[in-house]
């Protein structure tokens, strides 16, 4: 619930900073529909730092995974590395490492190619 909170309360701060800008007035000025202010114009301005913090959450959701593994004895990757650190079998502890490593590298990529693609300042949509 927590996460979700804070995810909210950066979507609401950018937006009403976004909102306060001076083209939002312009657009406002020239009587555009709310909805297409919000939606073209609003949006993808206050979704860039809603993604950055979004992919940040999501990272530490999958890392999070260990704790309710063990905590609820589901069998998976967070139960399999305690049981290799308490055994000794570190081979074991470094391959399931890696793949929450890449786990998290891979939410980051995405989150990384999102903001490329939806930032409106970004030049990759016009070439």
């Amino acid at each position: 619930v927590y996460k979700r909170q804070v995810l909210a309360r950066i979507v609401r701060i950018e937006m009403l900073s976004v909102l306060h800008t001076d083209y939002i007035r312009t657009a406002r000025a020239k009587r555009l529909p709310p909805r297409r202010l919000y939606l073209r114009h609003a949006l993808p301005n206050a979704v860039t730092a809603t993604l950055t913090i979004g992919g940040l959450l999501l990272s530490s959701l999958v890392a999070g995974t260990v704790l309710v593994e063990n905590v609820f004895a589901w069998p998976g990757l967070g139960s399999t590395i305690v049981q290799s650190i308490l055994t000794k079998d570190y081979p074991a502890v470094q391959g399931v490492v890696l793949v929450y490593g890449t786990g998290v590298l891979l939410v980051n990529l995405a989150v990384d190619v999102a903001l490329a693609l939806l930032d409106p300042r970004s030049t990759i949509r016009e070439s």
